[in-house]
């Protein structure tokens, strides 16, 4: 979950209320956030202020900064109730945006600030809130990007369009020279680490103002002529991105933050090729609950009253329909409503997490150990007393190093729809590749290596409701100057005769393994393993220099056919 740094004084500021810290503390955790750390902040000798260090629950990017954090609280302490009130001004200012952009970046949704009492305060979280809503929201700025710039050092109307990359320059932030699209993306830190999300592209996407000065180089960087500073009274903020709900709603996070703390805000009109539009559309949406089924799932019994007071204090409004639902205005930054059952999550935040009372279940169970748990207990103890150590590896892994490094071919592999990454594109379908991966990366360590791994793989399986399972299986391998079949054999028979298996090998083909010092491992006749030789060839993919004997196989199968 995002974690943010808030000055202890400040919170209270906006709160206009000073509250005992340890106090604090609790408050935050029954809103959905906890205080990771308190650092004291001294000033000759003298504790001034503390810098907190706050989680915040990955499906509350309203929370990401000191305002968003305050405007909850004010709600759960009573301050204020309901939810606030933000009133938008029309402007003349426009930003036309050109087809050119239709294909690679299309969206665009943009507010002014007016009249901001800027603070270093501010600016810090500002700065901050525009990072972790990039890293969360924006899905590392693939789906939305944020520029926030002083509009008063342009001049409208501004225009959202594609350029050739040579063609593009100007002075980006950070920076003390005039550099092209292509070099920023080459050279400039933000260029290299976001670059690939447009680099595919023959032109980029550009926001200009009248006189063609850059505003910025969506999804990489702005112009440093827009730079805020502690001068800054104006604000132009843009949302660029693919998703149009992402691109809104992130608009909205970041204004009405803003404006929680000084500002008024305007909108600004969009020209799109085949419409208009204004932005920020701050109007509020709707969701109706049950209050049979909220009492039912809370395991109180909240009268229509008390859980709109519960709503209220959650920064939300509701009223009474037919004295059996609920109808819940759902304020513009909140994203996190998606089910009734989200209404009720507020409902006990408002209520308070502390005056639920736990109780028993209405039915008596005796509750034990699954078989598997025992027997992966049990093997891990074994492998260790081996002499082997253990791993702890991603289950996600690449095409790369599950499938062409492993000599494999036509794998019906479970993929990620969007990976960040083709590092972690898959669902690893076997331990043995991650082990391999592994030793590759410690060719420094000391001879031999032995290490092993108890985890899950993902498999299709048509008979389940996802169309995938996880199989829990057991992987070791052994690397030296010297290794053989019968080494990693021996260690494979020790585990399987000290669990009491009845089991037998027989010789099998598998294009990772050497030919005739490979075999398949049978439990009632049934294959749940494989034993043997890593082939050269895949030693050579993983750039490993001493040969390797390994063993894999599938512990739930093996309780299943076994009878412990």
């Amino acid at each position: 979950m995002p974690t943010i740094q808030i000055l202890y004084n400040d919170l209270c500021q906006l709160l206009r209320k000073e509250i005992p810290l340890e106090d604090l503390k609790e408050y935050i955790l029954l809103i959905k956030g906890e205080v990771e750390r308190v650092i004291p902040i001294e000033q000759e000798s003298e504790i001034i202020d503390y810098e907190l260090s706050v989680e915040i629950t990955s499906d509350r990017p309203d929370m990401l900064s000191t305002e968003g954090l305050a405007r909850a609280l004010k709600g759960f302490l009573e301050i204020e109730l309901g939810p606030p009130s933000y009133t938008i001004k029309e402007t003349n200012i426009t930003v036309k945006v050109d087809e050119s952009v239709s294909s690679i970046r299309p969206y665009i949704a943009c507010a002014i600030i007016r009249g901001i009492e800027m603070s270093d305060p501010l600016i810090r979280q500002i700065m901050q809130l525009q990072e972790k809503l990039h890293t969360t929201h924006c899905r590392n700025r693939r789906k939305g990007s944020i520029g926030i710039h002083d509009l008063d050092n342009v001049e409208p109307p501004f225009t959202y369009y594609a350029e050739d990359p040579d063609k593009i320059k100007f002075i980006p932030l950070g920076e003390t020279k005039e550099m092209t699209g292509r070099e920023i993306l080459q050279k400039h830190p933000k260029g290299i680490e976001y670059g690939k999300i447009i680099e595919k592209y023959d032109k980029y996407p550009l926001l200009v103002d009248k006189n063609n000065e850059v505003l910025s180089l969506p999804p990489i960087i702005n112009g440093i002529i827009t730079q805020v500073t502690e001068k800054t009274k104006n604000l132009f903020i843009d949302v660029t991105g693919t998703d149009w709900r992402i691109v809104t709603t992130t608009l909205n996070i970041v204004a009405s933050n803003i404006a929680e703390r000084t500002g008024s805000i305007e909108s600004v009109k969009i020209i799109y090729p085949d419409r208009e539009i204004r932005t920020p559309d701050f109007k509020s949406t709707e969701m109706t609950v049950e209050i049979n089924y909220v009492n039912k799932i809370l395991g109180i019994d909240l009268t229509p009253d008390q859980m709109i007071k519960c709503l209220k204090k959650a920064r939300l409004d509701a009223c009474i329909v037919n004295n059996d639902k609920v109808k819940v205005q759902i304020p513009p930054y909140r994203v996190d409503f998606l089910h009734p059952i989200d209404i009720v999550e507020d409902i006990a935040v408002g209520y308070g997490f502390n005056k639920l009372e736990p109780e028993l279940p209405p039915t008596i169970t005796v509750g034990k150990e699954l078989t598997e748990t025992k027997i992966t207990r049990k093997i891990r103890d074994l492998m260790i007393g081996l002499g082997f150590q253990e791993i702890f590896y991603y289950v996600m892994s690449s095409e790369d190093i599950q499938v062409r490094k492993m000599r494999l071919k036509n794998i019906n592999l479970v993929k990620i729809a969007n990976p960040v990454s083709k590092e972690y594109s898959v669902m690893r379908h076997s331990l043995i590749p991650g082990l391999l991966n592994i030793i590759s990366k410690n060719a420094h360590v000391e001879l031999p290596h032995k290490i092993f791994e108890v985890g899950d793989v993902i498999v299709f399986d048509e008979s389940s409701e996802t169309k995938t399972r996880n199989n829990t299986n057991l992987a070791a391998l052994i690397s030296d100057y010297s290794i053989s079949y019968e080494d990693i054999q021996a260690v494979l028979y020790s585990v399987l005769r000290n669990l009491k298996v009845k089991f037998k090998v027989e010789p099998t083909l598998h294009p990772s393994f050497i030919e005739g010092r490979t075999a398949k491992i049978l439990v009632n006749n049934k294959e749940l393993g494989i034993v043997g030789e890593i082939h050269p060839e895949v030693l050579e993919s993983f750039k490993i220099e001493n040969p390797v004997a390994a063993f894999e196989i599938n512990i739930q199968e093996l309780t299943k056919q076994t009878l412990f």
